[in-house]
């Protein structure tokens, strides 16, 4: 009965620890995912600035394929309101990369910042995540 108390007991471990692994590589991968959509807004933000339409456009794109890969994160996760949040930034920076004027570009980058704080209150506490 002992010996079979310590495999169980060791089979509950590896699980534990390996099904913490997994979580850590989720978290590492969203974060990058993060990352790349935060740098490439924030540059098309830029280029708005500098009144660069193609440098926007190139950028809102990187960013949109960043939040579709979120996109596919959440709905793995089951989280349909972060599901939402990232669809909804990835099609406001669509929007900002097929647009023809700086002005409909700003209109469209604008959608994406409300999205974003929405996600953020919900699965974000400062640096940390939470809710996942």
């Amino acid at each position: 009965m002992l010996y079979t108390m310590r495999k169980a007991t060791l089979l509950i471990s590896i699980l534990a620890f390996g099904a913490f692994g997994m979580l850590a590589d989720d978290l590492s991968d969203y974060q990058a995912m993060m990352k790349a959509a935060a740098g490439a807004n924030g540059a098309a933000n830029g280029a708005v600035a500098g009144g660069d339409v193609a440098a926007v456009a190139a950028k809102a794109k990187d960013a949109a394929a960043a939040f579709d890969q979120m996109t596919a994160f959440w709905k793995a996760k089951g989280k349909d309101d972060a599901v939402k949040f990232s669809m909804s930034a990835s099609e406001a920076l669509k929007a900002a990369a097929s647009a023809t004027s700086i002005d409909d570009q700003k209109a469209a980058l604008a959608k994406v910042r409300p999205t974003c704080g929405g996600c953020h209150m919900v699965y974000r506490d400062g640096s940390k995540f939470k809710g996942m």
